[in-house]
């Protein structure tokens, strides 16, 4: 909400607009109560004065009742009014959360649903993939594309001329066939985005129409096309195949990319796993509606343990509710004048809230087995619509197949995909490829 010129993260399987107006009732809730407890805590205050007594020592009990009472209220709300009446697995309603207030803050989550999907990520620092999660898995082929194919006479065939792009084109038709992964994995999805590096496109128009709005979320195609064809150092074109399971407690994403450099063609992919949300998130999975009497006596209870904390901490919180909005005014005057003088500034996005959510644990067993089976039912997809695309095109497939053999056999072997060493291209493929074919040689001389 404090970062209007920023871009947003990525956030899979998360309705960011929804899950920012309920936090944001919270924190007004919770405002209402260190406001009224403020108020309570002057008039304790007021109480101790000797002045006042001897009605003083009778106002001390009562301001402490009442105090009490407050709090109770503020968790009670929390828990039981909004969380156990509202958020529980078979009652939740998107639709029913509450509205932002007119203005700004309107404003900014209109401007936030907006960038919900898109075919442009901006990222701050070396995190390209932002929004993805964790990284799981990387690895990448180098080939001789000059070399074609053998004839049925045996003649060496001459390969067709083709792009990244086309590579790119079959990629994404392999993986969003119907009779491929799509089929065997549910909502799967498969698109191509730019990524750009969040301090290079300032004087981009293209990719920064208003220097004092955050950057789109979306590019035309022929950008796409045009840093598939010719990345640089600041954007390039991944092909992005996104596969959720358990109902988005687990994501996984490949991201391929091709580059055709004439004779040669290198292509990597990474894998990167949103893990299921930390233990504190799923809290919510045990709660149920509590009876009136059981709410009441939970909560009275509670009030007796955090009114005098809570009575205490009133002053700091209040100055820091008040102070927020200040310090964001501040903030986005700062950087809107550093803007206009042409200072560089980072447009990318910091980590999305999926991503802070993030716990380390794979709970279930068959999770953790599925986050591998994507894994490798993914790779298997890519490399043999890569296989297909390049036998198509006449190309000679002999280093090919000799580096994928090595890249399954690593990442099966060693059974956790995120260890596997991912050696395809060096003296355990190249001594393979070099043997057979000066066998194949010796034999052909002889």
């Amino acid at each position: 909400m404090d970062q209007p010129f920023r871009a947003l993260a990525p956030t899979f399987g998360v309705d960011v607009p929804v899950v920012v107006r309920w936090a944001l009732k919270a924190l007004r809730t919770r405002a209402a109560r260190d406001y009224i407890l403020l108020a309570i805590f002057a008039l304790v205050i007021l109480s101790a004065v000797p002045r006042f007594w001897p009605r003083g020592l009778l106002l001390f009990p009562a301001a402490l009742i009442v105090a009490w009472l407050v709090v109770s209220w503020e968790n009670w709300e929390r828990w039981h009014n909004v969380v156990a009446k509202k958020m529980l697995r078979d009652r939740f309603d998107p639709d029913a959360a509450p509205d932002p207030r007119p203005g700004a803050e309107c404003e900014r989550l209109a401007e936030v649903a907006k960038r919900r999907d898109g075919n442009l990520v901006v990222f701050s620092g070396h995190s390209a993939f932002i929004g993805s999660g964790d990284k799981l898995d990387y690895q990448r082929i180098l080939l001789d594309v000059s070399r074609g194919k053998e004839a049925e006479d045996g003649a060496p065939l001459e390969p067709d001329q083709f792009t990244s792009q086309d590579l790119h084109t079959a990629i994404v038709r392999a993986f969003g066939c119907q009779a491929g992964l799509a089929k065997s994995l549910t909502n799967i999805s498969v698109y191509e985005r730019l990524f750009v590096n969040g301090l290079h496109i300032q004087n981009d128009p293209r990719l920064l129409p208003d220097p004092l709005r955050p950057p789109p979320s979306s590019v035309d195609r022929d950008l796409l096309v045009d840093a598939a064809l010719r990345p640089t150092s600041e954007a390039r074109t991944y092909v992005c195949v996104e596969m959720p399971g358990w109902e988005g407690q687990l994501v996984v994403t490949m991201f391929i990319r091709a580059v055709h450099t004439g004779e040669s063609l290198y292509i990597d992919w990474t894998f990167r796993v949103l893990p299921p949300l930390r233990d504190n998130f799923l809290v919510i999975d045990k709660l149920h509606e509590r009876s009136k009497y059981r709410q009441l006596r939970t909560e009275l209870r509670f009030g007796a343990r955090e009114t005098l904390p809570a009575l205490f901490l009133s002053p700091y919180n209040v100055y820091r509710t008040w102070r927020q909005p200040h310090k964001a005014v501040r903030q986005k005057n700062r950087q809107s004048r550093a803007i206009r003088n042409g200072y560089v500034f980072d447009y990318g996005a910091n980590k999305s809230i999926r991503e802070h959510a993030c716990g380390k644990q794979r709970r279930h067993y068959f999770l953790a087995r599925d986050e591998k089976m994507y894994v490798l039912l993914a790779q298997q997809t890519l490399t043999r619509a890569v296989e297909i695309f390049l036998e198509n095109h006449n190309v000679d497939l002999e280093w090919y197949k000799a580096q994928v053999k090595v890249i399954f056999d690593n990442s099966i072997k060693v059974g956790d995909i995120s260890n596997s060493t991912g050696v395809n291209v060096g003296s355990n493929s190249s001594v393979k490829v070099n043997k057979s074919r000066k066998e194949r040689n010796d034999g052909s001389s002889e």
